[in-house]
Order: structure tokens, then sequence, then C-alpha cells
């Protein structure tokens, strides 16, 4: 069995010895030829993988959709997209397997530190793979795989995003790919803690198709938070209503947000231990679930929509809400009256007025506004982050036009004095 390294690729002892354990268990067309097997090296982050063709059969039975970016932590979650086995692309792909159809370029690690029995985990091609599985009774045919070896965690991240980036993947897969290759699972374990996810469960593929917490809205929740807790030490109490505020909303996809990763790094899993914080996720919770359960339960009242049902995970809300959260930690009366849920009504059956904010517009919108608490523009934002500051002077608040209409002013007036007086806010 000769093996030879690619004229661009560093000789390594330990990844030959990977490379001819795996020909050794898995039977491949290179071997069953006896033709050399080449290792190759990535030119930009080093790591090595080989070029081979498997049978159907015999790869069906041996990879992990499972993969972990971190393979040493037991609390390590899966980093593939869930199988989306009813879309049309995917029913197509499984005829085509079906009719003999070989598939080529699925990305793999040979990986045995975890489920053993199951040793090549998949980065790039669940689909495929899957659609091989599920044919393989009737097309056992060749397919092709790249498969990688003695990867460390950040090349594993990198090859599970370049593996994607020419599929529809969405940033909020990124964003947990990334979140955990950068921090480990404090992020994860807080939002489980507050009781944004439950117990072993991990944030959502594709925030559209979820009503869970994503990653950018967990960590916009937490950087808000600090920021708005160190506006508020550097503000006098009887400053804290003239200024104009910026709730900050993360960036996401394949970069981690510098606000974030300012804020996270010298934290990590210390974010467990701040029990301000992990108060402020918890009460801001108990919004969204009386939000929630409010448009649940009334739909004679109000319509059973996804964005009313979850307008507190509405980006502008979310940060407006955290923000103010860290900004009163300076004044507990009024931080107590921003942690009660709105008081509701007959006529307003759910907490935020959802079906108001959509219909709001200031006498400064413009006809194509869109409502408040619809979009995350930083008008929003500021917007919302007066709303809930208004809100901290009345205990009994109710979220009805006159007080949404009074907030808004307040923000629209500040924003137009900072402005020197000029419009378009």
């Amino acid at each position: 069995m000769k093996i030879i390294f690619d004229e661009k690729a560093k000789s390594n002892t330990k990844v030959k010895n990977l490379v001819l354990q795996f020909l050794n268990e898995v039977p491949t067309l290179e071997g069953k030829l006896d033709m050399p097997t080449i290792i190759f090296q990535d030119g930009v982050n080093n790591s090595y993988y080989i070029k081979c063709s498997i049978l159907a059969n015999i790869a069906s039975s041996l990879f992990d959709l499972g993969a972990k970016l971190d393979v040493s932590s037991p609390e390590g979650f899966r980093a593939n997209r869930e199988l989306l086995l009813t879309h049309n692309t995917y029913l197509k792909m499984k005829k085509d397997a079906e009719d003999g159809r070989e598939f080529n370029d699925i990305i793999v690690e040979y990986n045995r530190e975890y489920n053993k029995s199951k040793p090549l985990k998949v980065w790039g091609g669940q689909h495929r793979i899957y659609a091989i599985s599920e044919a393989k009774d009737k097309s056992n045919r060749y397919h092709g795989f790249r498969i990688y070896f003695n990867l460390s965690k950040s090349q594993r991240t990198e090859v599970a995003l370049i593996s994607n980036t020419n599929m529809s993947v969405s940033d909020d897969t990124f964003d947990r790919m990334l979140e955990e290759t950068m921090f480990g699972n404090g992020l994860r374990k807080w939002s489980q803690k507050v009781g944004f996810l439950k117990t072993k469960e991990d944030f959502p593929d594709v925030r559209s198709k979820s009503e869970k917490i994503t990653v950018k809205l967990a960590r916009s929740f937490i950087v808000n938070f600090y920021i708005g807790k160190q506006r508020g030490s550097q503000l006098k109490t009887e400053d804290l209503d003239k200024n104009v505020y910026e709730p900050y909303l993360t960036e996401t996809g394949v970069i981690i947000d510098p606000k974030y990763n300012e804020i996270m790094e010298p934290l990590k899993e210390k974010l467990l231990d701040d029990k301000l914080l992990l108060e402020a996720g918890k009460r801001f919770l108990a919004l969204h679930n009386a939000q929630y359960r409010a448009v649940k339960d009334n739909p004679k009242k109000i319509k059973n929509r996804k964005a009313f049902r979850n307008k507190a995970f509405v980006e502008s809300v979310l940060c407006g809400w955290s923000y103010v959260a860290g900004l009163l930690q300076s004044d507990p009366k009024r931080l107590k009256n921003h942690y009660k849920i709105p008081k509701t009504t007959s006529k307003i059956p759910d907490p935020l007025n959802s079906d108001e904010m959509s219909k709001f517009k200031h006498d400064s919108d413009p006809s194509t506004y869109r409502g408040l608490g619809t979009r995350s523009s930083l008008k929003d934002r500021q917007r919302l982050a007066q709303v809930f500051l208004t809100k901290s002077f009345e205990p009994d608040c109710i979220f009805d036009k006159q007080f949404l209409d009074k907030a808004v002013s307040i923000a629209v007036g500040l924003i137009y004095l900072k402005r020197g007086g000029r419009k378009n806010v």
C-alpha cells in the first residue's frame, strides 16, 4: 500500500499513520486497484486530506452526521444542519442516487475519538450521503470523498465553513460553529441556565424556522446589558433621561462581532457567574413567555402570528430591553419597574401590544415606516430603548398607543437635539 505526500504537503508521520489505519479499515476503490494514495495539505489552514472512492453500502454504515467541533468536550453539540428530507431538492437527489448517479467531493473527517463505530464525521454533503445511504440497496455505486485527518478545533471549524459556503447555509449555523470554536459552551450554557434553551438543547440552525433564541440574539442581549451597564455607571441618576441611547446589534455569519469578542474574551465560562446578567435574562424570558402565551391564548382578540408571539425576540425589542436592563443597574427602583411585565387589558391582551406596535407611526415618520419593533435598524433600537426607559417610571404601565407615542416622541426629540436641530430622525 503506497502512501505519498503531495509536493506541497509537508511530511507528517502521525497523519501518515492515520491514513494507513483508515485504508486498512475502510475498503476503497483505490485500494482495490492497488493505486497509490496521495496526502494533500490545504494551503490556508494546513489541514491534511486524501481523495478516495467508497461504495455506498460501506460508507452508509460509517458516516456520522453528529460531527462535533470540540471532540474533547462531552457537551459538544453537532455542527451540521437539520436534514431537509421532504425538500424537493433532496427528493431529486435521492432519486438520482437510486438511478445510479455518483456523488463526489463529500467532505468527512476520519475520527475515532467519539462514536467510534461511525468514524466518518460528515462536514460537507450531509444530504448527498444520506441519499446515498437510502439508495444503497437499489444502487451500490462508488462515491467520491475528501477525507481529513488529525484536525485541530480551528481547522475543523474552517473545514465545516468552507464545505458549506456554496450551499444555502444560514448565518445562524455559522454563528453556532464559530461560537463553540472561539468561546466554547459558555453562551449555550448561559442560555440553558436562563431558560432560553432546554437542557442539552442547541441553538437553532435557521431562525426563520424556529421560535427559539439564536446565537445572534443571545450575543446581542449580553452585549447590550454590559454596554448599558457601563453607560449607566458613567451617568448621574438625574441624567439618565437626558441622553440618546444606541443599543447594539451584533454582526452575524462567518466573522465574530468585534464588540461581542471584546466583552466575551475575558468572560468565557465566567459568564454563568454574573448573577445580575442571569437575573436580567430570566426577567426577559418571563416577558417573552407572557407575550407568547397571551397571543396563543387570545385568538379572537389578536392574530396568532409568529411575529406577534415572538415580539420580544424582535431584534430592536430585545436590544432595547437589554440595554435598559444594564443602564438601570444603577437605579434599583426603576430597574424593578423595568422588570415588571406591562399590564394587559380586555382590549390589549398581550403585554407588548404587538398589533398596535405593528401599526404605529410617529408624526415624523415617512409613509413607508412599517411600525414600531418590526425592524432591526438603529432608529428602531433607539426608540425601543426609550419605550422601556419611559416604562421604568411607571410600575403599572400599559403599552397603549398613547404611551408608545409619548415614549417615541421623547426619543425623536432627544435625537433631534443631538443632531443640532436637523430632521430625519
